[in-house]
Protein backbone atom coordinates (compact mmCIF):
# COMPACT_ATOMS: atom_id res chain seq x y z
CA UNK A 1 0.00 0.00 0.00
CA UNK A 2 1.62 3.29 -0.71
CA UNK A 3 2.18 5.88 2.14
CA UNK A 4 -0.40 8.48 0.55
CA UNK A 5 -3.04 6.13 0.85
CA UNK A 6 -1.89 5.01 4.02
CA UNK A 7 -1.72 8.80 5.63
CA UNK A 8 -5.37 9.20 3.97
CA UNK A 9 -6.50 5.96 6.04
CA UNK A 10 -4.89 7.18 9.31
CA UNK A 11 -6.49 10.90 9.19
CA UNK A 12 -9.58 9.10 8.04
CA UNK A 13 -9.52 7.41 11.76
CA UNK A 14 -8.91 9.95 13.35
CA UNK A 15 -11.38 11.93 11.96
CA UNK A 16 -14.50 9.36 12.54
CA UNK A 17 -12.67 8.70 16.08
CA UNK A 18 -13.01 12.49 17.16
CA UNK A 19 -16.49 12.57 16.12
CA UNK A 20 -17.35 9.02 18.06
CA UNK A 21 -15.70 10.95 21.11
CA UNK A 22 -17.58 14.21 20.85
CA UNK A 23 -20.84 11.65 20.50
CA UNK A 24 -20.17 9.95 23.56
CA UNK A 25 -18.63 13.40 25.34
CA UNK A 26 -22.29 15.03 24.47
CA UNK A 27 -24.49 11.97 24.66
CA UNK A 28 -27.14 13.38 26.34
CA UNK A 29 -27.78 16.07 23.98
CA UNK A 30 -28.95 13.63 21.20
CA UNK A 31 -31.98 12.75 22.78
CA UNK A 32 -35.66 13.23 22.47
CA UNK A 33 -36.00 15.61 25.66
CA UNK A 34 -33.09 17.53 23.92
CA UNK A 35 -35.58 17.96 20.60
CA UNK A 36 -38.94 18.80 22.39
CA UNK A 37 -37.15 21.60 24.34
CA UNK A 38 -36.23 22.95 20.99
CA UNK A 39 -39.11 22.13 19.20
CA UNK A 40 -40.53 25.87 19.13
CA UNK A 41 -37.56 27.11 17.58
CA UNK A 42 -37.31 24.05 15.20
CA UNK A 43 -40.81 24.09 13.90
CA UNK A 44 -40.41 28.48 13.70
CA UNK A 45 -37.14 27.97 11.56
CA UNK A 46 -38.69 25.33 9.25
CA UNK A 47 -41.73 27.34 8.40
CA UNK A 48 -39.53 30.68 7.95
CA UNK A 49 -37.03 28.76 5.80
CA UNK A 50 -38.52 25.33 4.70
CA UNK A 51 -35.88 24.65 1.63
CA UNK A 52 -33.24 25.75 4.18
CA UNK A 53 -34.69 23.60 6.60
CA UNK A 54 -34.49 20.46 4.29
CA UNK A 55 -31.14 21.26 3.05
CA UNK A 56 -29.84 20.78 7.00
CA UNK A 57 -32.02 17.61 7.72
CA UNK A 58 -31.00 15.82 4.51
CA UNK A 59 -27.27 17.04 5.15
CA UNK A 60 -27.29 15.59 8.78
CA UNK A 61 -29.02 12.55 7.49
CA UNK A 62 -26.00 11.93 5.33
CA UNK A 63 -23.76 12.99 7.94
CA UNK A 64 -25.54 10.60 10.24
CA UNK A 65 -24.86 7.50 8.21
CA UNK A 66 -21.41 8.12 6.76
CA UNK A 67 -20.02 8.43 10.24
CA UNK A 68 -22.55 4.97 11.39
CA UNK A 69 -23.78 7.15 14.70
CA UNK A 70 -26.58 4.99 16.04
CA UNK A 71 -29.82 7.27 15.49
CA UNK A 72 -30.30 7.54 11.93
CA UNK A 73 -33.60 5.63 12.58
CA UNK A 74 -35.12 7.96 14.71
CA UNK A 75 -33.95 10.99 12.26
CA UNK A 76 -36.10 9.20 10.25
CA UNK A 77 -38.91 9.66 12.70
CA UNK A 78 -37.94 13.15 13.50
CA UNK A 79 -38.30 14.09 9.57
CA UNK A 80 -41.90 12.32 9.42
CA UNK A 81 -42.47 14.61 12.69
CA UNK A 82 -41.41 17.90 11.00
CA UNK A 83 -42.00 17.67 7.24
CA UNK A 84 -44.55 14.85 6.50
CA UNK A 85 -44.57 11.06 6.03
CA UNK A 86 -43.55 11.74 1.79
CA UNK A 87 -40.85 14.61 2.40
CA UNK A 88 -39.72 13.41 5.81
CA UNK A 89 -39.19 10.04 3.88
CA UNK A 90 -37.85 11.75 0.61
CA UNK A 91 -35.03 13.32 3.04
CA UNK A 92 -33.77 10.23 4.62
CA UNK A 93 -34.25 8.28 1.28
CA UNK A 94 -31.84 11.05 -0.48
CA UNK A 95 -29.61 11.54 2.72
CA UNK A 96 -29.43 7.80 3.54
CA UNK A 97 -28.48 6.93 -0.54
CA UNK A 98 -26.02 9.86 -0.21
CA UNK A 99 -24.29 8.34 3.07
CA UNK A 100 -24.70 5.00 2.58
CA UNK A 101 -22.88 5.74 -0.80
CA UNK A 102 -19.69 7.44 0.98
CA UNK A 103 -19.26 4.61 2.86
CA UNK A 104 -19.34 2.35 0.19
CA UNK A 105 -16.71 4.28 -1.79
CA UNK A 106 -14.23 4.43 0.86
CA UNK A 107 -14.72 0.76 1.89
CA UNK A 108 -14.02 0.05 -1.81
CA UNK A 109 -10.96 2.22 -2.62
CA UNK A 110 -9.39 1.66 0.87
CA UNK A 111 -10.33 -1.43 2.33
CA UNK A 112 -11.77 -3.69 -0.86
CA UNK A 113 -8.54 -6.24 -0.51
CA UNK A 114 -9.11 -6.40 3.51
CA UNK A 115 -12.75 -6.80 3.39
CA UNK A 116 -12.62 -9.51 0.81
CA UNK A 117 -9.50 -11.57 2.78
CA UNK A 118 -11.09 -10.97 6.40
CA UNK A 119 -14.83 -11.25 6.00
CA UNK A 120 -16.10 -12.77 2.22
CA UNK A 121 -13.11 -15.16 1.70
CA UNK A 122 -14.98 -17.53 3.85
CA UNK A 123 -18.20 -17.31 2.15
CA UNK A 124 -17.16 -17.22 -1.60
CA UNK A 125 -20.55 -18.91 -2.67
CA UNK A 126 -21.68 -15.21 -2.00
CA UNK A 127 -19.50 -13.78 -4.03
CA UNK A 128 -19.60 -17.06 -7.20
CA UNK A 129 -24.14 -15.53 -6.48
CA UNK A 130 -23.13 -11.90 -6.64
CA UNK A 131 -21.28 -12.52 -9.83
CA UNK A 132 -24.19 -13.96 -11.44
CA UNK A 133 -27.28 -12.20 -9.30
CA UNK A 134 -25.53 -9.30 -8.50
CA UNK A 135 -28.82 -7.21 -8.77
CA UNK A 136 -30.93 -9.41 -7.07
CA UNK A 137 -29.02 -10.00 -4.45
CA UNK A 138 -28.29 -6.10 -3.64
CA UNK A 139 -32.15 -5.18 -3.76
CA UNK A 140 -33.07 -7.72 -1.60
CA UNK A 141 -30.24 -7.11 1.02
CA UNK A 142 -31.56 -3.43 1.55
CA UNK A 143 -35.54 -4.72 1.68
CA UNK A 144 -34.94 -7.16 3.97
CA UNK A 145 -32.10 -5.74 6.15
CA UNK A 146 -30.69 -9.23 7.88
CA UNK A 147 -27.29 -6.99 8.48
CA UNK A 148 -26.97 -3.57 9.95
CA UNK A 149 -26.68 -1.11 7.33
CA UNK A 150 -23.26 -0.07 8.22
CA UNK A 151 -22.32 -4.06 7.33
CA UNK A 152 -24.37 -4.62 3.89
CA UNK A 153 -22.46 -1.63 2.52
CA UNK A 154 -19.04 -2.67 3.62
CA UNK A 155 -20.34 -6.47 1.95
CA UNK A 156 -21.13 -4.55 -1.24
CA UNK A 157 -17.68 -2.90 -1.73
CA UNK A 158 -16.15 -5.98 -0.94
CA UNK A 159 -18.27 -7.48 -3.49
CA UNK A 160 -16.80 -4.75 -6.02
CA UNK A 161 -20.89 -3.85 -6.58
CA UNK A 162 -21.06 -1.65 -9.28
CA UNK A 163 -21.10 2.24 -8.32
CA UNK A 164 -24.36 2.86 -9.87
CA UNK A 165 -26.02 0.08 -9.23
CA UNK A 166 -25.48 0.22 -5.52
CA UNK A 167 -26.81 3.95 -6.03
CA UNK A 168 -30.00 3.18 -7.55
CA UNK A 169 -30.35 -0.56 -5.48
CA UNK A 170 -29.70 2.14 -2.07
CA UNK A 171 -32.12 4.22 -2.98
CA UNK A 172 -35.18 1.81 -3.73
CA UNK A 173 -34.24 -0.63 -0.85
CA UNK A 174 -34.49 2.30 1.63
CA UNK A 175 -37.81 3.91 0.16
CA UNK A 176 -39.65 1.23 1.95
CA UNK A 177 -38.06 2.09 5.01
CA UNK A 178 -37.86 5.39 5.35
CA UNK A 179 -41.16 6.28 4.42
CA UNK A 180 -42.50 3.67 7.46
CA UNK A 181 -40.37 5.59 9.88
CA UNK A 182 -41.46 8.79 8.38
CA UNK A 183 -45.32 7.75 9.31
CA UNK A 184 -43.98 6.43 12.28
CA UNK A 185 -42.90 9.69 12.92
CA UNK A 186 -46.29 11.35 12.61
CA UNK A 187 -46.85 9.99 15.94
CA UNK A 188 -43.42 10.67 17.61
CA UNK A 189 -44.61 12.88 20.29
CA UNK A 190 -46.86 10.37 21.74
CA UNK A 191 -44.18 8.20 21.63
CA UNK A 192 -41.97 10.75 23.52
CA UNK A 193 -45.01 11.29 26.23
CA UNK A 194 -45.73 7.19 26.56
CA UNK A 195 -42.34 6.94 27.05
CA UNK A 196 -42.27 3.70 24.59
CA UNK A 197 -39.33 2.43 23.55
CA UNK A 198 -37.78 3.03 19.73
CA UNK A 199 -37.54 -0.89 18.64
CA UNK A 200 -38.56 -2.92 16.04
CA UNK A 201 -42.42 -3.66 17.35
CA UNK A 202 -43.26 -0.29 16.62
CA UNK A 203 -43.43 -1.46 13.22
CA UNK A 204 -44.31 -4.62 13.49
CA UNK A 205 -47.69 -3.74 12.15
CA UNK A 206 -50.23 -4.95 9.11
CA UNK A 207 -50.06 -1.69 7.55
CA UNK A 208 -46.13 -2.10 7.50
CA UNK A 209 -45.16 -5.71 7.08
CA UNK A 210 -47.39 -6.19 4.09
CA UNK A 211 -45.61 -3.65 1.68
CA UNK A 212 -42.67 -4.97 2.39
CA UNK A 213 -43.60 -8.71 2.57
CA UNK A 214 -44.90 -7.89 -0.62
CA UNK A 215 -41.65 -6.27 -2.34
CA UNK A 216 -39.85 -9.00 -0.75
CA UNK A 217 -42.30 -11.65 -2.35
CA UNK A 218 -41.38 -10.21 -5.91
CA UNK A 219 -37.79 -10.28 -5.71
CA UNK A 220 -37.95 -13.87 -3.97
CA UNK A 221 -39.86 -14.95 -7.19
CA UNK A 222 -38.23 -13.39 -9.41
CA UNK A 223 -34.61 -14.59 -8.42
CA UNK A 224 -36.51 -17.80 -8.46
CA UNK A 225 -37.94 -17.93 -12.17
CA UNK A 226 -34.50 -17.00 -13.08
CA UNK A 227 -32.93 -20.13 -11.75
CA UNK A 228 -35.71 -22.22 -13.18
CA UNK A 229 -34.88 -20.92 -16.41
CA UNK A 230 -30.91 -21.80 -16.35
CA UNK A 231 -32.04 -25.16 -15.25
Amino acid sequence: MKLSKKISILFLLIFFSILWILYFLNKDFFQLETFFSNLDFIQNFISQKFLLSISIFLTLYCFLILCNFPFASLLSMINGFLFGTWIGGAISIVGGTLGAFGIFIIAKFYFLEFIRNKFLKKYSYIENYFNKNDLELMILIRIIPAAPFFIQNLILAGLGANNKKFFFTTMFGLAPWSFIFGSIGQGLEEIFLNKTELSLSLIIQPEYLIPLGFIAFLIITIILFKKNLKV
